[in-house]
C-alpha cells in the first residue's frame, strides 16, 4: 500500500472557521473595563479614603483592607480605583505610583518586597539584601522622586502565618521618623477576613481601622454586568438576554463572577467550534459542564421508569433550538404522548409535580416560580447543569435496557 503524505495546518482550519468574538481578552478576569457596574459603593468609599494623597500629597498614609468572597469583583474594582487615582494625579502633577502584586503568586515577603523594587529598577538584584535592606533602598528612592506608592497586596493571607514579618514592616515604615513626608500607602485584599487573626494586635489594629467589604452579586447585578462585558467583547447577535439570563440564573447562588464571564467565553467558543452563528442553551450547558464537570450520571440507573420518561419529555422539548425553559402544561402533554407511545398509561397531575420534586432535588431540572401576581404564577422548568445530548443518550440507554424504546 502506498501512503500519501497530507500536510494539514489545523491553525489554519480554525482561522477559516465563524469568528464570533470582537475582543475575547474582555472576557479576561485580568481585563479592567472601561464601565464596572454595581461597585460604585466600593469606588466612592475607595476614592473619600484616598483623597488626601491628592489634596494634602504625603502628609499621611492608608491602610486599607478590601474583604469579600471569590468572583466579587475586589481585584478589578481595586484596579479601577488605580486607574482613577493615577488619571487624577497626573491631572494635578502629583507622583503617585500605583502597584498591584498577587502575593499567591510571590509567596513570601522577600519575594514581595524583590517585585516592588523590578518595578522600579528592572535590575535590581534578586538575593543578597535583608529585608531592612530593601526596605531603605525603597524609601530613599520614593523620597529622592518625591512619589508616593500605593502599594496593593492581593491574596494577602499567603503572607499571613509564615513568620514573615513584611506586614508589620510596611504598616510602620515610617514609625521612627518624626514630621518626614508619608511615601506608602498599602491596600490588602483577603477573602475572609478571619486570616488577620495570626498577625499580632498592632498590626491587626492598623488594618481594621479601613475595611471596605465586597457582597457578592445578586442576579440582576451579574446580567447587567454580562451584558457590559459581552457587548464589547461579542459581535452582534451572538448573545441575547436569554442566554445572560441562563447564565446568571446559573451563577446565581454563589454569586461568582468569574465564572459568569468564564461560561460566557466557554460558550461563545463550543458555539465557534459547532460553527453556529450564535451562542445556544445547549452551548452553556455544555460550558457549563467543562467548567465544573457534573457528576456521573450513572446513578440516573437507580430512577424509577415513569420519572425516567419524564425526563425523556422534558428533555425532548428543551433540546429544540433557543428552548430556554418549559412549562408544567407544556410537559405534561409531552409525556402522556411518551406514555401512548409506550403503552403505558400516564401518571395523574399530582405524581408529575411530585416526580418534578424529586428531580429537582436530584439536580437535574431546576423549577422557578415566575409571577408578578398570584394568578399569573407559573412554573418554569429549565436544565443548566447538564448536557441535554449527554442526558438523552444515557436515558435511551437504560430505558432500552428495561425493555422501552423511545
Amino acid at each position: 500500500m502506498r501512503w500519501e503524505y497530507i500536510s494539514q495546518n489545523f491553525i489554519e482550519d480554525q482561522i477559516r472557521k465563524p469568528n464570533l468574538f470582537l475582543d475575547e481578552t474582555k472576557l479576561d478576569i485580568n481585563y479592567v473595563p472601561e464601565e464596572l457596574p454595581h461597585r460604585d459603593k466600593e469606588l466612592i468609599a475607595l476614592s473619600q479614603l484616598f483623597l488626601i494623597l491628592l489634596t494634602q500629597p504625603n502628609l499621611i498614609s492608608r491602610r486599607v483592607l478590601i474583604t469579600g468572597i471569590i468572583g466579587v469583583g475586589k481585584t478589578v474594582t481595586v484596579k479601577y480605583f488605580g486607574r482613577m487615582i493615577l488619571e487624577a494625579a497626573e491631572k494635578r502633577e502629583i507622583k503617585i505610583r500605583y502597584l498591584h502584586i498577587n502575593c499567591r503568586k510571590e509567596r513570601t515577603g522577600y519575594k514581595v518586597l524583590i517585585k516592588i523594587m523590578k518595578s522600579f529598577e528592572n535590575n535590581f538584584p534578586n538575593r543578597g539584601l535583608s529585608h531592612q535592606d530593601i526596605i531603605d533602598v525603597l524609601c530613599d528612592m520614593l523620597n529622592r522622586n518625591n512619589l508616593h506608592l500605593v502599594l496593593v497586596l492581593d491574596e494577602l493571607n499567603y503572607l499571613i502565618g509564615k513568620n514573615d514579618d513584611l506586614i508589620y514592616t510596611l504598616t510602620r515604615i515610617n514609625d521612627e521618623s518624626f514630621n518626614t513626608a508619608q511615601r506608602l500607602s498599602l491596600i490588602g485584599i483577603v477573602r475572609n477576613i478571619s486570616c488577620l487573626n495570626n498577625l499580632d494586635e498592632s498590626t491587626l489594629s492598623t488594618l481594621q481601622r479601613n475595611i471596605i467589604s465586597f457582597e457578592k452579586y445578586d442576579k440582576k447585578q451579574i446580567r447587567d454586568i454580562l451584558r457590559s462585558r459581552a457587548k464589547v467583547s461579542l459581535k452582534p447577535r451572538v448573545f441575547n438576554s436569554a442566554i445572560l439570563e441562563m447564565i446568571a440564573e446559573i451563577v446565581q447562588k454563589k454569586g461568582d463572577m468569574r465564572k459568569s464571564l468564564e461560561l460566557l467565553w466557554s460558550s461563545t467558543k463550543i458555539a465557534e467550534a459547532k460553527e453556529l452563528k450564535a451562542i445556544t442553551p445547549e452551548c452553556v450547558r455544555l460550558a457549563n459542564n467543562q467548567i465544573i464537570p457534573s457528576n456521573s450520571l450513572g446513578f440516573l440507573k437507580s430512577i424509577k421508569t415513569h420519572k425516567l420518561v419524564l425526563i425523556a419529555s422534558i428533555l425532548n422539548i428543551l433540546k429544540k433550538p433557543d428552548t430556554f425553559n418549559t412549562d408544567i402544561s407544556t410537559i405534561q402533554d409531552e409525556y402522556s404522548h411518551f406514555c401512548e407511545n409506550i403503552g403505558s398509561p400516564p401518571r395523574s397531575y399530582s405524581q408529575i409535580m411530585n416526580y418534578l420534586h424529586e428531580l429537582q432535588n436530584y439536580g437535574i431540572i431546576s423549577i422557578k416560580i415566575n409571577s408578578r401576581n398570584i394568578k399569573g404564577r407559573k412554573s418554569q422548568i429549565s436544565i443548566n447543569d447538564y448536557s441535554i445530548k449527554e442526558l438523552e443518550t444515557s436515558l435511551i440507554s437504560i430505558l432500552k435496557g428495561r425493555g422501552i424504546y423511545i
